[in-house]
């Protein structure tokens, strides 16, 4: 646990309200291609700097004093390691503070002016000390329960604007300050998502909206894990990365602001055979969606706990017809790739290079920051999904190749 010094006093109160959208070095206005590293499962050597233009972090934890943050086991060491080389690859660097199992503590932190200030004064003092270039807030989730343990709050909300206003105030203007948010955005006091988000969009340089997780092995039903739309999807589904471009765009936050998040990982089921052709209101057909019916396996844990990196793909073949898996491209609405093998009945519906290059492609057309992949971990050692990403942002040149050529 980091028990960082303490700053300079803040100023006073009436300046820690930001008024206009004002934004500094943290916010380069160029394409963005970012990856959370995940320090827990990569070391910093295996990291394709060349292939980024950000990376966060990931992770440090809440804990239950406001002075204080978890590194959650990683050594110095390997922190320093990381922020020194992509500092020398031209490569900014942020940590993320929370995620799924570091986000107990969040809302006592915020609840109030003096742990809002001293919250603030811990996490910059971190940055500080690691020579970090910003902080990335990834509470899992305001106004709403996330592992289960959880302090949650009605004020959730409020309390987190307050605390960004007041984080802005101590970071300084010209420290990149993100946030991530899932697609239906950020729970209000009535336990609706907040309709204006402006305020929020004041303070941070950057939203990652995370488009992943939309549908998994705990659904009930197989389909895919980040679907460009979801015009084919049960109505109980409807999150897609196109409707919550829409949704944050609507809530305040400009296009040039807002990263989406891509997964570079897949979920897995058992489907037996025969599996069932779902029909699209246009009339087309998808075999994304497979319901769990009385009896049955689908949906159950399979492969690494019903998930696999996209480099274990690779490895594995499965994207080859000798596997025994066959190739069915979801062109139509999820933009994906689903792997069955009707041998052993696994069903995987996942990302590829092809389909992240259409989707990094459409984040250029709707003129966002960029992607931001979760996590760099996942990719084949020479970074083919951040390649992909790259050619669909344009930040490389990518010729004559269309989505249609460039698949796997």
């Amino acid at each position: 646990m980091f028990r960082p010094f303490f700053l300079l006093a803040l100023a006073a109160a009436s300046s820690l309200v930001v008024t206009a959208q004002t934004y500094g070095k943290g916010f380069t206005g160029k394409k963005v291609l970012s990856a959370y590293f995940p320090s827990y499962q990569m070391s910093p050597a295996d990291v394709p700097y060349a292939k980024y233009t950000h990376l966060d972090y990931f992770v440090f934890t809440t804990t239950p004093s406001a002075s204080a943050i978890s590194q959650a086991g990683i050594d110095d060491s390997l922190i320093r390691d990381f922020v020194s080389r992509a500092h020398k690859a031209g490569v900014t660097v942020s940590y993320t503070v929370g995620g799924w199992t570091g986000s107990q503590h969040f809302s006592t932190h915020v609840a109030t002016a003096t742990s809002r200030n001293t919250f603030a004064r811990t996490l910059v003092a971190v940055m500080q000390q690691y020579g970090f270039d910003g902080i990335d807030i990834d509470w899992e989730y305001p106004g709403s329960q996330g592992q289960g343990d959880n302090v949650v709050s009605p004020s959730d909300a409020a309390n987190l604007l307050l605390f960004l206003q007041t984080l802005r105030s101590v970071a300084g203007i010209d420290t990149r300050l993100s946030m991530d948010v899932p697609p239906e955005g950020i729970i209000g006091a009535n336990g609706a998502p907040l309709a204006d988000l402006s305020g929020y969009a004041a303070v941070l340089d950057y939203l990652t909206v995370m488009t992943y997780d939309m549908t998994g092995t705990w659904s009930g039903f197989t389909g895919p894990n980040s679907p460009w739309s979801a015009g084919c999807a049960p109505p109980s589904n409807p999150f897609s990365i196109s409707s919550a471009i829409s949704k944050m765009q609507g809530a305040g936050f400009k296009g040039n602001h807002i990263l989406i998040g891509l997964p570079n990982y897949a979920y897995a089921y058992w489907v037996k055979r025969p599996y069932t052709q779902r029909t699209c209101p246009d009339g087309t057909t998808t075999i994304d969606y497979q319901f769990a019916t009385s009896g049955s396996t689908c949906g159950s844990y399979i492969g690494t706990n019903g998930q696999y990196l996209y480099r274990e793909l690779v490895a594995k073949n499965y994207f080859k017809p000798s596997s025994g898996f066959r190739k069915i491209q979801e062109a139509k609405y999820a933009h994906a790739w689903t792997l069955y093998n009707p041998t052993t009945s696994e069903f995987i519906s996942t990302d590829a290079p092809g389909t992240i290059w259409f989707k990094a492609r459409q984040a250029f057309q709707y003129r966002l920051a960029g992607v931001n992949f979760f996590d760099a971990s996942g990719d084949t050692s020479d970074g083919r999904m951040a390649q992909a990403a790259r050619y669909g942002l344009l930040i490389d040149p990518i010729g004559s190749l269309t989505y249609s050529t460039y698949t796997l």
